[in-house]
């Protein structure tokens, strides 16, 4: 056994047997997700999907996923202040990329469909205050609510304080800054009526 181990190890030359190991350990490391632990101590909750490369940045304690939620790849979750309160709902979809940035107050209800790299943030900078460069004004945060049923669409915004209504949606690209109403279609910058649901 020893004499096979030495050569096998003799068919590769030094950087060979380095890369192989490596090769190796990269197919190890695939095989062992750490999504478990992310959902676990992260999210509180196991009773939802989470895909790949998730980037997870803070902790609150005040934190809940609803199941059948799906996070999808290259998503961005970030709590900035431990305080924060980031409720989700049930059978949520997190699309590619999503980012939400939580520093006071997002719940989100059941069944809302957000689109690939749309930002959701309840805090802004503060550029009132002339005296001082906005980098050091400081920061001001309000809640965002956003009802069940309700589809965002790709690249949106929704700044700080917005309410969106249940089975509202919002149009690719738009900025929702502000209070959009139950069963009609917004979209543009800023996020204006453009029809409802039903004729």
């Amino acid at each position: 056994m020893t004499k096979k181990i030495i050569h096998y190890f003799k068919t590769y030359s030094t950087f060979d047997f380095v890369r192989k190991c490596i090769f190796k350990l990269v197919q190890l490391s695939t095989m062992f997700s750490l999504s478990s632990l992310k959902k676990k101590y992260f999210f509180k909750s196991t009773d939802f999907n989470l895909g790949k490369n998730v980037i997870l940045r803070g902790f609150t304690k005040n934190i809940s996923v609803g199941k059948n939620t799906t996070i999808y790849d290259n998503a961005i979750f970030s709590i900035s202040n431990h305080d924060a309160k980031l409720k989700i709902g049930e059978h949520c979809t997190f699309s590619f990329g999503v980012l939400v940035a939580c520093h006071f107050d997002i719940e989100i209800g059941d069944q809302v469909m957000i689109g690939e790299y749309s930002s959701i943030r309840d805090t802004t900078h503060i550029y009132s205050d002339l005296s001082k460069p906005m980098i050091m004004a400081g920061d001001v945060s309000r809640k965002i609510k956003i009802g069940s049923n309700v589809w965002i669409g790709r690249g949106c915004i929704i700044m700080p304080g917005s309410t969106i209504q249940d089975g509202a949606v919002v149009g690719a690209n738009s900025v929702v800054s502000g209070h959009l109403e139950s069963n009609k279609i917004y979209g543009g910058n800023p996020a204006k009526l453009i029809k409802y649901r039903t004729d």
